[in-house]
């Protein structure tokens, strides 16, 4: 059975896209068979997914300005999840065409469309009861998704909608990807609350009532735009320390937000998390640096930031130690995350 992972905050400007994206291509180098799951009306993830050869095979217009390809109209979120969340009657449902981004790796293309189901889930979540089926519908359709797969990672909006409340809690774990700032700590203050009522939300759904369905444990947080130094080769600056008391600052959030969501089973232990992360200290999972000009180098080619390569960096004319040293550390930091996840397959 596939395990789910979902990257989750309701702040945005944290890279939950980019560090979904480069989790599930290394998941799928590793071996691992990985479907990614466009949870955001926006559809970044397939955006950044999705190569230019493929979209000139299919429409010659802009994709995402218009969504007018005849692929993605037809195979996309909504048109899989409105059949199990807004069933017609009598209807079959219609097998859904996953893109194949490589031999391991499968998306489940994003859709403006997907925010047409924010209604009904919100009033399945608030206990209409004509639409208590929406959750364990929901939960088999995802099952059904992850047949033959090892994984199923989930990128969502930064919001506090029910769409988002639903498909975490249908998790089985979730990570909180954070940058250093103010904002991301007041994030994770209001989270305990914010998961709080999420638990008391579905607590009385069938699938979780019957404990058909556990909930989910949050694994971590993973700070992006890492900056150890100020500026390269300098270290112990004030602002180099500012940056580290604030990461600390942030790592203190997280286990009491961990502590608190331990008395509903809704975290990993920190046993758990030395076992699952082996290298690191709960709760911080990973340390992605700030990777500067690589990102649009990797928006650009349509790959991970860690599958650019000394060919690539020549071309944008980065071909550096600095560059090649960023697309190390990022490679690194995010082995880290991969070599965690696949421990999860033992559990």
């Amino acid at each position: 059975m596939a395990k789910i992972i979902s990257f989750f905050n309701h702040k945005g400007g944290v890279g939950k896209t980019t560090l979904a994206y480069n989790v599930a291509w290394s998941l799928a180098e590793k071996g691992k068979k990985v479907l990614m799951l466009d949870g955001d009306a926006q559809a970044n993830l397939t955006e950044i997914a999705v190569d230019n050869e493929f979209l000139d095979d299919y429409s010659q217009m802009n994709l995402f300005a218009n969504y007018d390809s005849e692929f993605f109209l037809k195979n996309n979120v909504y048109e899989y999840f409105v059949q199990y969340i807004e069933p017609t009657f009598g209807q079959e449902i219609r097998e859904i065409e996953l893109f194949q981004k490589s031999d391991n790796l499968k998306l489940l293309a994003g859709s403006l469309r997907f925010a047409e189901l924010e209604e009904s889930v919100g009033l399945s979540m608030a206990g209409i009861s004509a639409l208590s089926h929406i959750p364990t519908s929901v939960y088999q359709a995802l099952q059904k998704l992850g047949e033959g797969q090892d994984y199923i990672i989930v990128d969502l909006s930064p919001a506090l909608s029910a769409v988002n409340q639903l498909f975490v809690m249908l998790s089985d774990y979730f990570i909180v990807p954070v940058n250093p700032s103010i904002f991301s700590r007041q994030a994770l203050r209001n989270l305990n609350q914010i998961f709080r009522g999420w638990n008391r939300n579905v607590s009385d759904f069938e699938i979780f009532a019957r404990k058909t369905k556990q909930l989910p444990k949050m694994l971590g947080i993973v700070c992006q735009n890492y900056r150890p130094f100020s500026r390269k080769n300098e270290q112990n600056t004030k602002s180099a320390k500012r940056f580290e008391r604030i990461l600390d600052e942030l790592n203190d959030f997280t286990i009491e937000l961990a502590d608190d969501l331990n008395g509903f089973g809704m975290a990993v232990t920190p046993k758990e998390f030395k076992e699952i992360f082996e290298k690191r200290d709960p709760y911080r999972i990973a340390n992605i640096p700030d990777y500067n000009q690589l990102a649009m180098v990797s928006e650009k080619e349509q790959l991970p930031v860690q599958a650019i390569t000394s060919a690539i960096l020549t071309e944008h004319d980065l071909n550096t130690d600095y560059y090649r040293d960023k697309v190390s550390g990022f490679k690194e930091e995010c082995d880290n995350i991969v070599g965690g996840l696949l421990n999860l397959l033992d559990k």
